[in-house]
């Protein structure tokens, strides 16, 4: 049927374009060049007797301005007609295939849904939002959300379909890139040793590095035997690999590598975002204390105050880092592709689930824990360096920046810094009107 459809579709845009191009054609043939005088004279003369009233002129004058009406049809009535005709065509298949798509999505989701649902019932406490088990975000995307189960915080489902909806997309573009119905399975864990693995097909290399951006700072390719030619592991250490990669898990790997796309278990943060979100809190409390220390000099009995405001100000960042750190980076991601058959559907949910109790009870020996820890403190190390070089390279063009205004200002004459002093000030006004003020 999809084939079907993009060949119609293919069609009417040949149609469409060979009807313009011969269009084109017939214009050459249309192209009168006049150089009689007299023809010119006549012309003008006809013009002034429909301006000034006359009956047969203004008559006359009409018919020939409905003439210029349909001239910008191209001359041939017809093919005017059935280029609309064809336009509407495309429109009503436009709006119909998004009705469709949309529609044929929807069942997708409800399809896993009803094939999951007494699984998810059995396993967990709570399943699904207060309003509906299954949110829908847009078209193409469907959130689950269930939790309350030993060693897990949270099992999050995320349903990335194909774009139906997209003619483009999904009867063009699908035949370059090959697009699946997959799922996003993401486990919090309540407890997680120190590790970081990730096992995935080799065609999906490029969306896992975009996915998790510092995973090649932790890990190094390890390779295994027993996992199929078609797997990459990347890793802190063998022994995880070995730990985790055995017995039921190594057998779901090798027997459904069709539907898997990647598989990653964490205990630290893998995206940048978090670290920018940091630092951004961080800027927002110096600012703060800048404020305080400006306050101090001016009023002397508010200092014990400010001083308590710091304190309290440093205290909460260190407890966000350790949230952060700790809490909130315990996971295992799990893309699979949704296949139709709802056995095999089931057998994904169920070993997801049992991916909970399975990386929960990974214990590490102490001399695997303590090098894992050395090579994050030198990721971290050279992080640090790498930020507060950065930092220093921005100070040193702010103040370059500076220098170079405060030349420019010396070199004005007096009416001149004047102006330049309002405009700046109007500037900062502006700025000001901007900032918000939240009192707590």
């Amino acid at each position: 049927m999809q084939k079907f459809i993009s060949v119609i579709f293919l069609f009417i845009i040949y149609l469409s374009f060979h009807l313009i191009y011969t269009k084109k054609n017939d214009n050459i043939d249309d192209i009168l060049i006049v150089d009689d005088s007299n023809d010119v004279d006549y012309n003008n003369d006809f013009l002034n007797k429909a301006k000034s009233g006359d009956d047969l002129g203004g008559n006359n004058y009409n018919m020939g301005f409905n003439d210029n009406v349909y001239s910008w049809m191209g001359g041939n009535e017809k093919l005017f007609y059935i280029k609309i005709g064809v336009f509407f065509v495309i429109l009503i298949i436009v709006i119909l295939n998004g009705v469709i798509g949309r529609k044929t999505n929807k069942m997708i989701a409800l399809y896993w849904l009803r094939s999951c649902k007494e699984i998810f019932i059995e396993n967990f406490a709570k399943v699904g939002n207060d309003k509906s088990f299954l949110l829908e975000k847009s078209y193409d995307n469907y959130e689950f959300y269930c939790t309350g189960r030993k060693n897990c915080n949270y099992y999050f489902v995320n349903l990335y379909l194909k774009r139906r909806q997209c003619l483009w997309r999904y009867y063009i573009f699908n035949y370059f890139i090959n697009e699946n119905d997959t799922m996003l399975i993401v486990i919090n864990f309540e407890r997680l040793d120190k590790n970081v693995l990730c096992v995935y097909k080799k065609s999906q290399k490029n969306q896992v590095e975009r996915k998790f951006p510092n995973l090649y700072k932790y890990t190094k390719l390890i390779k295994k035997k027993e996992l199929k030619e078609m797997y990459e592991i990347k890793g802190d250490s063998s022994e995880v690999t070995d730990l985790v990669l055995s017995g039921k898990i190594l057998n779901f790997f090798n027997t459904y590598d069709k539907y898997i796309n990647y598989m990653c278990i964490t205990d630290i943060p893998l995206h940048e975002y978090e670290d920018k979100s940091n630092d951004h809190n961080k800027k927002k409390d110096e600012n703060i204390k800048k404020k305080n220390d400006d306050n101090n000099k001016k009023n002397d009995d508010n200092n014990k105050k400010n001083d308590d405001n710091n304190k309290n100000i440093d205290d909460n960042n260190k407890k966000k880092e350790e949230n952060v750190k700790t809490e909130k980076q315990k996971y295992c991601y799990l893309n699979l592709i949704i296949p139709k058959d709802v056995e095999e559907l089931k057998k994904f949910i169920h070993f997801s689930i049992y991916m909970i109790d399975a990386c929960s009870s990974i214990e590490l020996p102490e001399k695997v824990r303590d090098n894992v820890k050395k090579l994050r403190y030198m990721v971290e190390k050279d992080d640090i360096k790498r930020k507060q070089e950065l930092r220093e390279l921005q100070e040193k063009k702010k103040a370059k920046k500076i220098q170079e205004e405060k030349e420019k200002v010396e070199k004005m004459s007096a009416e001149q810094q004047r102006k330049y002093e309002e405009k700046k000030q109007k500037k900062s006004l502006r700025k000001m009107k901007k900032i918000k003020i939240i009192k707590m």
